[in-house]
């Protein structure tokens, strides 16, 4: 749909390092596939959930476990994670130790992704 309608793809995702590496295998495709181009999406932008959100929006959350942090340790040696945002989210993720999941922000009500996150992110991305 991306490349045939020419239609843009915004990925959101919970706000966890498996989260962060689900965007980014959808971005620049799988490691372990690097050699086939046709399985990813370049243009796609990830919108959330970040790091920042959570810190940002007071989203309930848990605490990162060793895992999570090992991830964390892996996806900084990646490459394709060099970039200011992802730099970004991987130290805020260090420093909150925290993790939160997409429903969390019902919070603000059940309708509050839709009426004013989800906007507001792809506001951002537009300008």
């Amino acid at each position: 749909m991306n490349q045939e309608l020419d239609l843009p793809v915004y990925i959101f995702t919970d706000g966890d390092p498996w989260g962060m590496h689900i965007a980014m295998v959808i971005i620049s495709g799988s490691a372990n596939a690097a050699h086939l181009r046709e399985l990813n999406t370049p243009d796609a932008i990830w919108g959330g959930v970040w790091a920042t959100d959570i810190v940002d929006y007071k989203l309930p959350s848990d605490p990162l476990t060793d895992l999570d942090v090992k991830r964390l340790n892996e996806l900084e040696k990646d490459p394709r994670y060099a970039g200011g945002l992802w730099q970004r989210e991987i130290e805020t993720f260090r420093k909150v130790r925290k993790k939160s999941e997409q429903e969390a922000f019902s919070r603000y009500g059940l309708t509050y992704i839709v009426d004013e996150y989800l906007p507001k992110k792809l506001k951002l991305k537009s300008n």
